[in-house]
């Protein structure tokens, strides 16, 4: 087969997420703050052989022919009228229904790579309003990161330079227990029980307000917040004791997206406590949970190449 590329499909995390309220789509609206990661997936792509497109992948939970790929690939020929078909070798890192995006990341990935491979046909806003299509979240991928999302996820803008530089000063990781939340189920769950739980959209602006403020002053312990957290932690108790042993020592440990990933921040100033950190979670969640040590990337897509 003749290789076309081979581009990386970062991760994400929700640095803040905000559920504002129902619409009469049955969706929700939400303010959040999306931040690529430099850790994912890996993505070659090459010229179908066959007439057709095909995803190759090791992974037992992909279904390979309804995926977010195969659903991309469909709606860019649609568009575009190409009638070109791709061979998609996909070698997946990013832990399945964490929230760290990994579906939305692949789709959002093979829209630019192929725009690239052909020619250019479509402008960045055009490769946003198909993303739209596949997922909520394939906007922000699309995007530079990170990003502030509202609407269903689907309007985005650039966080400010002075947040992004100060999120450096904060060491990351990742992690997610050996339990998944399907993201439909989990937003089911909240639309059903936990309405209490919205935000008037002048409360999560204010609450995003104060998490910048924070980032910008250096705070040891961030202001952090998750719509979905409450519902989490009150479930597994065994995670909201994690969160507040952390929070002890100056970690800030939170859910990202509607979970089951977590992520823990901890100011460099602090020192490298990666050891303690992983030694927590496999106190609290046992011998099995992802656990992954990484950073936040400022990059877009014409930059994720290998």
């Amino acid at each position: 087969m003749e290789e076309l590329a081979k581009v990386f499909s970062p991760a994400k995390i929700n640095l803040f997420l905000a559920v504002t309220g129902l619409r009469q789509d049955r969706y929700h609206n939400i303010l959040s703050a999306n931040c690529a990661l430099n850790f994912g997936d890996e993505i070659t792509i090459f010229r179908s052989s066959s007439g057709g497109d095909e995803v190759i992948c090791d992974e037992p939970f992909l279904d390979k022919k309804n995926n977010t790929i195969i659903t991309a690939l469909n709606v860019f020929r649609k568009k575009t009228g190409s009638r070109q078909h791709f061979t998609i070798q996909l070698k997946k890192f990013i832990p399945p229904e964490a929230g760290f995006g990994g579906g939305s990341s692949n789709a959002a990935t093979l829209l630019y790579a192929v725009n690239e491979i052909c020619g250019n046909i479509l402008s960045p806003m055009e490769l946003v309003d198909l993303g739209k299509i596949v997922g909520a979240d394939c906007p922000c991928f699309i995007h530079n990161m990170p990003n502030i999302t509202a609407g269903i996820g689907d309007i985005c803008q650039p966080i400010g330079r002075k947040v992004t530089s100060a999120m450096g000063n904060y060491n990351l990781l990742i992690f997610k227990p050996a339990f998944g939340v399907n993201t439909k189920e989990a937003y089911g769950v909240l639309r059903k029980n936990f309405q209490h739980l919205y935000l008037s959209e002048k409360e999560a602006n204010r609450r995003f307000l104060a998490l910048q403020d924070a980032f910008v002053a250096g705070q040891i312990l961030l202001p952090l917040n998750n719509t979905f957290s409450e519902i989490f932690f009150s479930k597994h108790e065994n995670l909201r004791e994690l969160r507040d042993e952390m929070r002890n020592i100056g970690i800030n440990m939170m859910l990202t997206g509607s979970g089951s990933g977590c992520f823990c921040l901890s100011h460099k100033s602090l020192g490298n406590k990666d050891d303690i950190l992983e030694s927590m979670i496999h106190q609290y969640c046992g011998e099995t949970p992802f656990i992954k040590h990484t950073s936040f990337a400022e990059k877009n897509f014409s930059t994720w190449t290998f």
